[in-house]
């Protein structure tokens, strides 16, 4: 065999050893989906990512020398890149429901949530009654939990109608318009106002709570969770309720 054949030979093979390393770190790299509109838990300042379940995430990481990648959505999308696994984990302060557990795998929980309904504290608004709901718009991001919520509890009770509900991508929008008065409500997760309640003029106008909790989640089957879960054990509870305190103050 000519110099030249044998010289071309070892070329090719090395090439090909260079784009199968880089394949390899490639899947290596864990794919996160986010939906950056939920401080504390999740948000996005100054062009970085930041919040309370990055920083559980990143100890993960770190323990088990992985790296990720993340990308951001709104929060259907973000869900819906788990579902169908273009995204290994997502996480921004994601509630665990029955329906959801149907097309995902979720961690244990890493904290206990409240729904909070809020007002402008102008309007002064105060739900005594759940019946007086009807009255109010109400308004909420796409593919939040609040909506098997209103659906199999409120509305066989003649509460309020899903149909009723002012759909938005993000907690922005929601809060925009609440703001500019285009919204009476807005239903918010207990992490998400205690953060607004700082920034805005807001107030709770009725608050659910004793059956919510965040969990992180994966696609179905995913081995990725199942190291999660343990990572969350070897952290502990304590570590973890020091993480949540830092950034829920």
């Amino acid at each position: 065999m000519k110099k030249s054949t044998i010289l071309m030979i070892l070329f090719v093979i090395f090439v090909m050893g260079l784009v199968g390393c880089g394949k390899k770190e490639e899947s290596s790299l864990i794919q996160v989906a986010v939906c950056p509109t939920s401080p504390p838990n999740l948000f996005e300042e100054n062009g970085k990512f930041q919040g309370m379940d990055l920083e559980i995430f990143e100890g993960f990481c770190k323990a088990r020398n992985r790296q990720y990648k993340i990308t951001s959505y709104d929060w259907q999308g973000m869900l819906g890149a788990v579902i169908g696994k273009q995204a290994d984990v997502a996480f921004s302060a994601i509630s665990i429901t029955d329906k959801r557990k149907e097309v995902m795998d979720f961690s244990k929980p890493y904290m206990d949530n409240t729904w909070n309904l809020v007002s402008l504290k102008s309007k002064n608004l105060v739900i005594n009654d759940l019946a007086e709901l009807k009255k109010y718009a109400i308004g909420y991001p796409r593919g939040m939990a609040y909506s098997d919520f209103i659906k199999n509890k409120l509305e066989p009770q003649g509460v309020y109608k899903l149909s009723d509900v002012k759909m938005y991508p993000t907690y922005n929008e929601v809060l925009a318009d609440l703001k500019n008065g285009n919204l009476d409500l807005a239903f918010l997760d207990g992490s998400v106002a205690s953060v607004y309640k700082k920034k805005m003029d807001i107030q709770d106008s009725y608050v659910f709570t004793g059956f919510d909790m965040f969990g992180f989640a994966f696609p179905k089957g995913s081995p990725l969770r199942d190291d999660f879960d343990k990572y969350l054990a070897e952290l502990g509870p304590e570590k973890l309720k020091v993480i949540v305190d830092k950034w829920m103050k």
